[in-house]
């Protein structure tokens, strides 16, 4: 290439950015309702990471220096030994706050931790019934293990590009646009590829990488079509350009600010929105370290503080947030989730100072270091892989309290279900509902809703099988999406409830049954009144909507593992429980009824059932070894079985 380039040095201010970053974050994760948009901090580090790594191996390729060895010797120093302590700290801590399913699953995390493939774990994981994301004490990897796949990838190519002469410039441009395509393109219709794809990620890291070449080349946007330079201009051009990179600042800072107020979780990410966080950055990161806001606020000392120790506070914060979300059957109050944040800080400064700077910079720093740090994060590895084939060490724990665990995970909760038959979970249209899910048998008693209503499936079964009541049965229930017309709390809900009020109009079942979750805050009610009008035209006689039945804040197995920690080790866990029930269960119950009452229909309460004075019951029967759900509310077969067994004579009974 035509110009040279010109030495880096040191920015505090890009520290600075760093600290605004890793803040966003945390702030996010401790108080998700408070700080909605701070999960972008993560977008902000990618577009650091960038720039840093491609101005390291290109000024070192630019002096014939760069070694591949050296490179990543020094990312072995910079991210396994906090790495290492984090994981080792996190395996030891679930093997005493864990359940053996959780505990299991945590040991497959700590090996995709150690080999960098947490994003492709996670995304595999990722549906409507995957564990919630706070219970996953080693989510927050995800992040770490596409940087790294992206250094893996980008020095090969930075040194091709070199040793061939090529415009960098001009194909780190183009590499943008190619993953910036796959983002769009898988954001909508797969928002999880969209978020764990590396290929759809690695733009953000890019516009790093395409800065730092500008600025190692002195280069400007010309060069992305022709080879023309862009220098900063002699002195006489030193007022223009100091406005300039003012300018970039402010508008930077602006950029940041306003995708950290606006932004949610609930909108499409990344997609264009996450412009917003990567363009402020490299706005900030261009701007460069005499700009006013960068000198001032960036490179104050706070700023730089929290930039420095930005690394292990990222990775010491998550775990202390989700094992305290595990362990309290109550959400965990603002106060205790900001006291989990100042013990991170206080052990990422001690990892820094005590651990960090000694391998980096200090009298750790030799090659036999890297050696021993490679081979220790082999044996985590190893020890998280053997924790998931011994199935979490479920012999931690007594028969008692193993029963009421999942050893499925997922496919405990969807036991019994006609789960892509006639329960369908996402991607599937309607076209996937088979024809047996209407019975032709009379009187045909048709099940309407989302996966709540599919899980009741196994208990109308078994009523059949049981000779009690003579019956067919229809279904057409789908994850998330709730029997109400014309409403889109997720991509094909729409067209699945069109398709399913046709099947009613052509069935024309004996009784309807609505059942959803219906204080679901992704879900828009409104239109039900309508809805319900649409199936009295089909000429429906009976519509029955049934209410909640007892839903939880958490996972009904955690809380019944904390229950049991309290009393004597032989002691079952309670059959009944007031703490740990969804708050809003009774006020959602009462609203729903007074619906039903409006628009004529029937309406039958789950809570009538499961609970009582003393609480909902957790299991059927004192001895039963199953819980009454393996998650926060979908009931396990034998509750559900319980369940239709009672609502039976209400349904069948005689006019």
């Amino acid at each position: 290439m035509a110009a040279q380039p010109h030495s880096t040095h040191y920015r505090p201010d890009i520290d600075g950015l760093r600290a605004i970053a890793v803040v966003s974050v945390l702030l996010h994760h401790a108080l998700p309702e408070k700080f909605k948009g701070g999960f972008v901090g993560v977008d902000i580090f990618f577009v650091i990471s960038g720039y840093l790594i491609s101005s390291i191996i290109l000024a070192g390729l630019n002096k014939d220096r760069f070694s591949f060895a050296d490179f990543y010797a020094k990312r072995v120093k910079r991210i396994f030994p906090a790495l290492s302590l984090v994981l080792i700290t996190t395996l030891v801590m679930g093997w005493f706050l864990l359940g053996p399913p959780d505990y299991k699953l945590l040991g497959k995390h700590v090996f995709a931790g150690s080999a960098f493939v947490s994003n492709f774990a996670f995304w595999r994981e990722a549906g409507y019934f995957d564990a919630n994301s706070v219970n996953k004490p080693l989510l927050h990897l995800w992040s770490l293990a596409i940087e790294e796949q992206f250094y893996l990838l980008w020095p090969v190519t930075l040194f091709f590009l070199h040793k061939w002469r090529r415009n960098i410039i001009r194909v780190v441009f183009v590499l943008i646009l190619i993953s910036f395509a796959i983002n769009l393109a898988l954001v909508k219709g797969q928002p999880t590829a969209a978020f764990y794809n590396p290929l759809a990620r690695f733009w953000e890291m890019l516009i790093g990488g395409l800065l730092a070449a500008m600025q190692t080349y002195r280069l400007g946007w010309s060069s992305v079509f022709r080879k023309g330079v862009w220098g900063h201009g002699p002195d006489e051009h030193h007022e223009r350009h100091h406005l300039r990179s003012n300018t970039y600042a402010w508008l930077g800072a602006f950029m940041l600010v306003l995708v950290l107020v606006r932004i949610s979780p609930e909108r499409t990410f990344p997609g264009w929105w996450a412009l917003l966080p990567t363009v402020g950055t490299a706005l900030l990161i261009t701007a460069g370290p005499q700009a006013w806001f960068n000198r001032h606020v960036l490179s104050s000392k706070p700023f730089v503080w929290v930039g420095l120790i930005s690394y292990p506070l990222y990775l010491w914060h998550w775990p202390f947030l989700s094992f305290s979300a595990i362990t309290h059957v109550e959400p965990p109050s603002t106060s205790t989730q900001l006291g989990w944040l100042a013990l991170s800080v206080v052990l990422a400064w001690l990892t820094y100072k005590l651990i960090e700077k000694p391998i980096r910079f200090g009298r750790l720093n030799h090659r036999s270091t890297t050696v021993f740090l490679s081979a220790l994060v082999a044996v985590i590895a190893t020890a998280g892989f053997t924790t998931y084939k011994q199935d979490g060490f479920e012999s931690r724990f007594p028969d008692i309290v193993r029963d009421m665990m999942s050893k499925g995970g997922r496919s405990a909760v969807v036991d019994g279900w006609r789960e892509g038959d006639c329960m369908l979970d996402y991607k599937f249209p309607a076209s996937a509902y088979k024809d047996f899910c209407v019975e032709k048998k009379r009187p045909l008693i048709f099940l309407w809703g989302d996966s709540h209503a599919g899980s009741l499936y196994p208990g109308f079964k078994a009523l059949q099988d049981s000779g009690k009541y003579d019956f067919g049965l229809g279904e057409r229930t789908a994850a998330i999406c709730p029997p109400v017309l014309g409403i889109e709390p997720r991509p094909l809900c729409k067209s699945l409830n069109d398709s399913s009020i046709e099947a009613i109009r052509q069935s024309r079942p004996d009784v309807v049954i609505l059942y959803a979750w219906w204080h679901n805050k992704r879900y828009d009610l409104r239109n039900l009144e309508s809805t319900v009008a649409e199936i009295k035209k089909a000429g429906v006689p009976r519509i029955i909507m049934l209410g909640a039945v007892p839903y939880w804040q958490k996972s009904l197995p955690l809380i019944l593992l904390e229950e049991w920690k309290k009393g004597p080790p032989t002691k079952r866990p309670p059959l009944r429980l007031k703490a740990g029930l969804d708050p809003a269960l009774d006020s959602a119950t009462a609203t729903m009824r007074a619906r039903a009452e409006k628009m004529g229909i029937e309406f039958i309460s789950g809570l009538q059932f499961f609970c009582n004075e003393d609480g909902c019951l957790t299991r059927v029967t004192d001895d039963a070894k199953q819980p009454l759900t393996y998650d926060y509310g979908h009931l396990s077969t034998s509750a559900v079985t319980y369940y239709v067994d009672q609502l039976g004579p209400l349904i069948f009974k005689k006019p």
